[in-house]
């Protein structure tokens, strides 16, 4: 038997992005094309251009450009949520009504914490499965992260890291909070580093902290066209090196060096060159084998509710104010 899947939003992550030139999917839609007994039944989005492009790739699917014009007694097993965050709670009560065992949502959940609780709470009444899509959570890069950053890993005692990034920190930023808990657990506080006198744009600078004394800085590099999502995390023994917004790994160990007393780090070895491999393939086939069997989301709704709450923690914390 087929499993029933719908996806609101049809934009890049929804569908436009396609497939890499080596076959590998970067949408939900092409995701979930290569998953065997799976049906995309229904696609949703306000723009028409959307729906064409999504009809002509799947001509037998129902296509609507208004959440209200949905069949009501349609019925669905996955519903992908790729609209804009802040029409992810509106998809979450439209796709409630078609019963589905499992919604997989993008990230960020929600614009803000309570948002994100209602569509939590929506759910569990159901009894329907909420994911949220840090896509790196299904990565190689966070499997090699969390060895090399393990109690008896390569990186020994991590004490702090370095994260650079764009996009704005909700949207991109969100990304390296959740792979910082991922690898370290809930932090114990959140700081702004940064206030942007004469304009409106929110900090996106913070400082995480951790009961064992590590902490991370999350660095926006602002006004460049180009993606970048890059960093470090040192340790006791070495540190680490991330690459490409994960798509390489490096390690440098900790070495005598040639000044006497001293030490130094080690030339890099490469640990992980796939890092992102597979990461929307493995969401969604996640997605589809939630509801076939049920289980626990690698990366749930209050996974999702996480990074909401650092990012509001850290915006009530200022420890820089950038003005004299």
């Amino acid at each position: 038997m087929n499993i029933q899947v719908g996806i609101i939003g049809l934009g890049n992550i929804g569908h436009r992005f396609g497939v890499s030139p080596q076959g590998e999917p970067l949408s939900h839609s092409e995701g979930y094309a290569q998953i065997p007994n799976v049906k995309i039944s229904l696609g949703v989005d306000p723009n028409p251009q959307a729906c064409l492009d999504f009809q002509q790739r799947f001509p037998e699917t129902q296509v609507y450009t208004n959440l209200a014009d949905v069949p009501s007694d349609i019925h669905l097993d996955v519903v992908s949520i790729c609209s804009p965050t802040a029409f992810h709670a509106q998809g979450v009560t439209a796709a409630l009504a078609w019963k589905p065992r499992v919604i997989l949502c993008e990230k960020p959940l929600a614009p803000n914490v309570t948002e994100a609780e209602m569509m939590i709470n929506a759910c569990a009444t159901q009894g329907c499965i909420l994911m949220t899509n840090y896509s790196r959570r299904w990565t190689p890069m966070l499997q090699a992260l969390k060895k090399l950053t393990s109690p008896n890993g390569s990186l020994g005692n991590p004490r702090g890291a370095c994260l650079r990034y764009n996009g704005g920190l909700l949207h991109n930023g969100t990304h390296w909070i959740d792979l910082l808990l991922a690898l370290f657990g809930p932090v114990t506080s959140a700081y702004c580093l940064e206030t942007l006198p004469d304009t409106h744009d929110p900090p996106e600078s913070i400082a995480l902290c951790w009961n064992s004394g590590f902490t991370a800085f999350l660095i926006a590099l602002r006004d460049i066209k180009y993606s970048i999502g890059e960093g470090e995390i040192w340790g006791s023994d070495g540190m680490v090196k991330y690459l490409a917004s994960g798509e390489q790994i490096t390690l440098q160990k900790s070495e005598p060096s040639q000044w006497l007393g001293f030490q130094d780090l080690s030339q890099p070895d490469l640990i992980c060159e796939d890092g992102l491999k597979g990461h929307i393939l493995a969401a969604v086939t996640e997605a589809v084998q939630l509801a076939q069997m049920g289980g626990q989301p690698t990366c749930s709704g209050a996974d999702g509710i996480l990074a909401l709450q650092v990012v509001e923690m850290a915006r009530k914390n200022k420890i820089y104010t950038g003005n004299k």
